[in-house]
């Protein structure tokens, strides 16, 4: 007998689902098997240290049965431990381990912060173009986008966003922002402007949101202290950041810094049984004899690779396009020529076999057809080569097809 049925999936998805299904980010484009991608914010895989790894993870299976155990909640305590040992070693700052939360990659951290805060309808800002906007689409909330110049978050634009919301009868609950090497504009915000932006949180009462997830790895200029080092009560700014970059992402282990009492809001939505136990273990082994030789080894990597795709993009394009000039991270900001558009050239560079991001996914308002987010992490120095070249090619043809239209109407 044939059963009938009135289930659907759709019917049982709460709004949170519902509303992250329809805000999937996509690439731009689709066509034939990826050759290369300058598009993923992965790491390096050839400096990935297999063997090394392969060693730490025997030694702790050889030594430390506990590893195959549920963990404390807050995370593995070397790990914490290990956390703070690099800000102090890396930015001067003193951090107890105590204020330490290890997470399932920073966007578990970032995840728990909105659940921990963000109701529906809450109003909170958010750089101008961010990786964020994935994470936030859920939660319901109103957006305020913040715009950026080559200093950091515009300081107008911030007092704006909170005149808007006590326009609504609401507050600003919380900033988003990624200060170093921005994700995807490649800027870094400057001290100053960090002061400024600090100040105003204190002054309304909101949280900044720190995505700190490459601050390790700068390779020009130099050190600029974070929102949650000029804070000096350590309440207004909870910092989240990531093993993902300069290890893994496969190794799923981030970190989260802020106040006792914030941290203990978070660990409410975190159900893991301890982030990992076994991998908090071998990443800790590994990392104690090596962690700041392997950074350095992949600042050398990634500064390779990023002026590899900043000459290509110069051979290319020359004067007809600007992009940024990241300091360090992953990413460069591609503003395309005149007529040019995003969306033709993403798909013709898919075409081609070559994958990169369209920067409309990266506003909150998902409109933007002038700009494209490269990455350098992840294809080699060859790739990117070609990937870059590929890339001007269709950026020149898009304009060009813009201005043959253009010549044709005004005949």
């Amino acid at each position: 007998m044939q059963q009938t049925t009135l289930f659907s999936l759709d019917s049982l998805l709460s709004s949170d689902a519902a509303a992250r299904s329809q805000g999937q980010m996509d690439r731009g484009g689709v066509g034939v098997e990826t050759r290369i991608s300058i598009d993923v914010g992965q790491p390096d895989p050839a400096s990935m240290p297999m063997d090394d790894l392969i060693a730490a993870a025997g030694r702790v299976l050889s030594t430390d049965r506990t590893a195959l155990l549920y963990g404390d909640r807050q995370g593995y305590a070397p790990l914490r431990k290990l956390v703070a040992h690099k800000a102090l070693r890396l930015e001067s700052l003193e951090v107890r381990p105590d204020d330490v939360l290890i997470t399932n990659g920073s966007g578990q951290a970032i995840a728990m912060t909105a659940q921990a805060l963000v109701d529906r309808g809450d109003w909170i800002l958010m750089d101008e173009a961010s990786w964020g906007v994935r994470v936030f689409k859920g939660f319901g909330t109103n957006v305020f986008s913040v715009r950026w110049d080559g200093d950091g978050p515009i300081i107008a634009d911030v007092k704006a966003g909170v005149a808007a919301a006590r326009d609504h009868g609401k507050r600003i609950k919380m900033f988003y922002t990624i200060p170093n090497f921005q994700n995807p504009l490649g800027i870094t915000a400057g001290v100053e402007r960090r002061k400024a932006v600090l100040d105003l949180a204190i002054e309304h009462g909101f949280l900044i949101l720190e995505d700190d997830a490459y601050v390790e790895l700068r390779f020009e200029g130099s050190h600029i202290p974070s929102y949650y080092q000029l804070d000096e009560s350590r309440s207004q700014v909870l910092r989240a950041g990531t093993f993902s970059k300069i290890f893994g992402a496969g190794i799923r282990l981030g970190w989260t810094m802020s106040s006792p009492e914030l941290l203990s809001a978070l660990t409410h939505y975190k159900l893991d049984g301890g982030t990992s136990p076994f991998s908090s273990r071998i990443l800790t082994e590994y990392m104690r004899g090596h962690m700041f030789e392997h950074i350095d080894e992949l600042i050398d990597v990634y500064r390779d690779k990023r002026d590899v795709m900043i000459g290509g993009l110069q051979k290319g394009l020359g004067s007809r396009a600007s992009w940024s000039q990241p300091e360090g991270g992953f990413f460069v900001w591609v503003s395309l020529p005149e007529g040019a558009s995003a969306e033709n050239v993403c798909a013709a560079c898919a075409r081609r076999g070559v994958s990169v991001w369209n920067g409309a996914q990266f506003r909150w308002d998902g409109r933007d057809d002038s700009h494209i987010r490269l990455s350098y992490s992840f294809a080699t120095l060859d790739e990117i080569e070609e990937g870059v070249t590929v890339l001007c090619e269709e950026i020149l043809r898009s304009a060009a097809q813009s201005d043959f239209v253009a010549g044709v109407g005004s005949r």
